[in-house]
C-alpha cells in the first residue's frame, strides 16, 4: 500500500511538472515572433525625463532588437544571454543609486522580454525609456 502511494504522488508530481513547463513554453511561445531575416527598418525612440525626445531608423539585418542597437553603437549593458539587461543608451548611463533603468517597449507597450529576446519585424517601432524607481 506504502508503494502504491508514493507511485501516485510521484505520477501527480510528474503531470504537475510537465503542465508547467507546458504553460511556460505557451507563454513564451505566445509573447515572441518568429525572427524574420533580410534586410528590416526599424525605428527607435529614447526618451529621458526632461530632455528633449530622440528618434532613430535603422536598417538592420539583425535578427533580435539588442542586435540591431548594439550594431548601432546605441546600448551598452551587463550580463550575458537572456540575462543581459540595458545600462547605457547613447552614452546615457542609468545611476541605480538614483534608481534609474531602462525601460523597452514596442507602441508603448511594456516588453515581457529582454532586448536580446525581442525578435525585431520590418517598420516596428521600440521605445527606451529611462524610469526613475523600482
Amino acid at each position: 500500500m506504502k508503494q502504491k502511494n508514493q507511485t501516485i504522488k510521484f505520477t501527480i508530481a510528474t503531470l504537475v511538472l510537465i503542465a508547467i513547463v507546458a504553460v511556460f513554453l505557451y507563454v513564451y511561445n505566445r509573447n515572441t515572433t518568429p525572427p524574420q531575416e533580410g534586410d528590416k527598418e526599424i525605428t527607435v525612440q529614447v526618451i529621458i525625463p526632461e530632455e528633449e525626445l530622440k528618434e532613430y531608423t535603422i536598417s538592420t539585418d539583425a535578427t533580435t532588437l539588442r542586435e540591431a542597437l548594439e550594431e548601432e553603437g546605441m546600448i551598452k549593458g551587463e550580463g550575458t544571454g537572456v540575462s543581459f539587461y540595458i545600462t547605457e543608451v547613447n552614452g546615457r548611463l542609468a545611476n541605480s543609486a538614483n534608481e534609474e533603468w531602462w525601460s523597452i517597449t514596442k507602441d508603448g507597450e511594456f516588453s515581457d522580454l529582454g532586448v536580446g529576446s525581442i525578435n525585431i519585424q520590418d517598420k516596428e517601432k521600440y521605445e527606451l525609456t529611462l524610469m526613475i524607481g523600482w
